[in-house]
């Protein structure tokens, strides 16, 4: 969101401005609209022109009661926008929604050793994590270890002379 001195005009306050501008050049312009907006050029005892809550520009109030409070119906709904965000973040501070448990929150992961609160939520996450092996997976991954030496290299194959004599069979 922009600051409020840099938010555009409103069209109440072009429709002001324009009485002090119309006829001159972009040049000559911009220093009457600088003196216009700190407040120089209008007549202070002019209880109808005001700044609009939203641009913050000078403008002239038509209301018959002189109520308004913005220059135009874009600045009006700018504070109200305003105003609804505002309360959006009053009533989220004060009456925070409560958060829904999760299966998560029955596992304390911040202890030296880790557990669940909970069997059944463990049972529903863990199997993810921790699959359960077969008795044909052990077996499979305790001979292959068997067939293994250090660095994860096949250990070299022993032949065994049964014959007593030194002679290679193969």
């Amino acid at each position: 969101m922009t600051a409020k001195k840099d938010r555009d005009y409103g069209k109440g306050a072009i429709e002001f401005a324009q009485q002090y501008i119309n006829g001159l050049s972009m040049a000559e312009a911009l220093p009457v609209l600088q003196a216009l907006n700190r407040g120089e050029l209008h007549d202070r005892s002019d209880k109808r022109i005001k700044r609009c809550e939203f641009c913050e520009h000078l403008w002239r109030d038509d209301s018959l009661r002189n109520t308004k409070r913005t220059c135009s119906n874009e600045c009006k709904t700018g504070v109200k926008t305003l105003q609804r965000r505002q309360q959006r973040a009053d009533d989220a501070l004060l009456n925070p929604k409560p958060r829904k448990h999760t299966l998560m929150d029955d596992y304390i992961w911040w202890l030296e050793y880790p557990f669940w609160i909970h069997e059944y939520s463990m049972i529903k996450i863990g199997w993810k994590f921790e699959r359960p092996s077969g008795v044909a997976l052990m077996d499979y991954v305790e001979t292959s270890r068997e067939r293994m030496c250090e660095g994860n290299r096949k250990k070299p194959k022993r032949h065994v002379n049964y014959h007593g004599d030194d002679r290679d069979l193969f």
